[in-house]
């Protein structure tokens, strides 16, 4: 004679596999949830641009000089930020480049446009810019040895 299972033990199983079944419910509707949150940030997340590059200097005559161009004491941009690291390059401007035009700026343009022979007014015009960027721009001159 066949032995029957007990109605315990049936239960039982019955039990293990609902639990089992609403596990995996459970899991599937997490994960779905989970995809959709993804998707939406993605959505609000911008873009990245690409890493802007470090400047470089082009020394060249198609290069187009700058129209109407005035700096001088209190401005301050990326434009300034160039001019104190060309001058600190030629040895006019001891300073890190800030980006503002101060009077340590204005001293340094003053000795580089009587070393180049340009009007000395200590402001950063289209052609105290154009010297300053040009390949001939003097350097500053350092002391003799004794």
């Amino acid at each position: 004679m066949p032995r029957r299972r007990s109605s315990y033990s049936t239960g039982l199983f019955l039990a293990v596999v609902l639990l089992l079944a609403a596990a995996c419910a459970f899991l599937l509707l997490r994960a779905e949830s989970l995809d959709r949150q993804a998707r939406y940030l993605a959505s609000l997340t911008p873009t990245p641009s690409a890493v802007p590059r470090k400047v470089s200097y082009i020394y060249d005559s198609q290069t187009p000089s700058p129209t109407r161009l005035h700096m001088g004491v209190g401005a301050m941009g990326q434009t300034v930020y160039d001019v104190q690291a060309r001058l600190r390059d030629l040895g006019y401007y001891p300073y890190d480049p800030d980006a503002k035009f101060g009077t340590g700026t204005r001293d340094a343009v003053l000795r580089f446009q009587a070393e180049n022979g340009l009007a000395q007014d200590g402001i950063v015009g289209e052609e105290t810019l154009s010297a300053l960027m040009s390949p001939a721009a003097k350097p500053c001159p350092t002391a003799a040895p004794n």
